[in-house]
């Protein structure tokens, strides 16, 4: 029953599986292979929550999930946060001097980019997940290839560790979204996300943010992204503190919708 399951980026071992734990380890774990399959099973039923990266604090935001939550009819139910240790792992034997290739999801390749520097002549290739590359070595015998990933994914596929803490920044951590079409209560810091699209005029940007600061309202995050209809079109994407549920919030909510050309709430949501 789609009640009692959670969609996650897969195969098994992923980051985005930690998150899913995190988040409830009694729920049916289902992987599938691509961001978009992942809002396609809660969408459809398939599942009940579906969890997705969004951003990472080395490499930034996922692009994938950015644009899905804006065409998308389902809520943010609740933001996890994963500290994040990138392992270098291959085949039992395999030592690292013996590597040509690793391989990874291209944002484990990015943050891990002066460590593959010190491999002269290394190629690098891409996965969907990081738990992918390392099912790939284990499954057709890769001697010379190694990849990123968890030591969780080490140990599920049978593979060594060579290096751990392989990652350029000690303080690396990736931000989850647990998303559903019906959350469930939230419960302590409650955090929003919308994404808005201002009117062409000079100041509108600046009138929206001012309605927040004055109804003291703290913004962790804003960003701007292309419409991809014409250069220079942008929306933006703003989180901040508080439940758009909230007497106080609507009000400022209503304001600054009555600015822009576009304005959705993406989801109100517990944080932790």
């Amino acid at each position: 029953m789609s009640s009692e399951r959670i969609a996650i980026l897969g195969p098994k071992g992923t980051f985005s599986e930690e998150a899913a734990l995190r988040f409830n380890p009694d729920l049916e774990r289902a992987a599938y292979s691509s961001i978009e399959e992942v809002f396609d099973a809660v969408r459809g039923g398939a599942a009940r929550y579906g969890v997705v990266p969004v951003e990472n604090s080395l490499e930034g935001s996922v692009s994938a999930t950015l644009e899905l939550l804006l065409k998308s009819d389902i809520q943010i139910c609740r933001e996890i946060v994963l500290d994040i240790t990138h392992c270098l792992m291959a085949l039992p034997g395999t030592g690292i001097q013996e590597i040509e290739e690793v391989i990874s999801h291209p944002h484990a390749l990015a943050q891990c980019r002066g460590f593959l520097k010190t491999l002269p002549g290394v190629k690098t290739r891409n996965f969907p997940s990081t738990a992918e590359a390392a099912r790939e070595i284990a499954s057709k015998g890769l001697s010379k290839t190694a990849a990123i990933g968890s030591r969780i994914a080490a140990d599920l596929y049978g593979l060594s560790i060579l290096e751990e803490g392989v990652e350029d920044e000690e303080r690396n951590q990736t931000r989850f979204f647990v998303l559903s079409k019906e959350c469930p209560e939230k419960s302590g810091q409650i955090k929003t996300s919308i994404v808005i699209a201002v009117r062409d005029r000079p100041g509108a940007l600046y009138e929206i943010l001012g309605y927040f600061a004055r109804g003291g309202v703290n913004l962790t995050k804003i960003e701007s992204r292309p419409t991809k209809k014409s250069l220079g079109d942008y929306i933006f994407y703003i989180d901040f503190l508080g439940d758009a549920g909230d007497e106080r919030i609507r009000g400022i909510l209503e304001k600054v919708a009555g600015l822009t050309t576009f304005f959705k709430v993406l989801g109100s949501y517990s944080t932790g």
